[in-house]
């Protein structure tokens, strides 16, 4: 009667769908961590809402590592991956481990191979915000 139960994604556009066949795809993908990898898009989790990606609007993904060094015991490190679209990072997802994050790069590589991989500093050397 609400929708309640039904998957919607939110897409990069803020466009949010429900279609069939994407909630299929997201059913049929491959889970690696927070991300689904589908035929038609990548999928993600973040904050308690699932996004869509189609593969033709990421550019360049890289990864990200940052190190956290608590008081009394060793450093740990996060691995983020990066997802880019016109120079701007659009997604910005936290793992546990570097073999999931190298993964997800090589699956995305294999889907569209025009996405390009690794870090370009800006042009002019300033910082961007990493998001819009």
């Amino acid at each position: 009667m609400f929708g309640f139960g039904k998957l919607r994604f939110r897409g990069v556009d803020k466009k949010i769908i429900s279609d069939q066949e994407h909630i299929d795809d997201y059913n049929a993908a491959e889970a690696i961590g927070r991300v689904r990898l589908g035929k038609l898009c990548l999928y993600y989790r973040d904050l308690g809402r699932k996004y869509y990606v189609p593969y033709d609007y990421i550019q360049r993904s890289f990864t990200r590592i940052s190190e956290v060094q608590p008081d009394d015991s060793p450093a740990y490190f996060y691995y983020r991956l990066i997802l880019v679209h016109d120079n701007a990072e659009f997604a910005n997802l936290i793992f546990n481990k570097e073999e999931e994050v190298d993964r997800i790069h090589a699956e995305l590589k294999l889907r569209n191979p025009d996405i390009a991989y690794g870090y370009v500093p800006p042009a002019d050397g300033k910082e961007r915000p990493k998001f819009r």
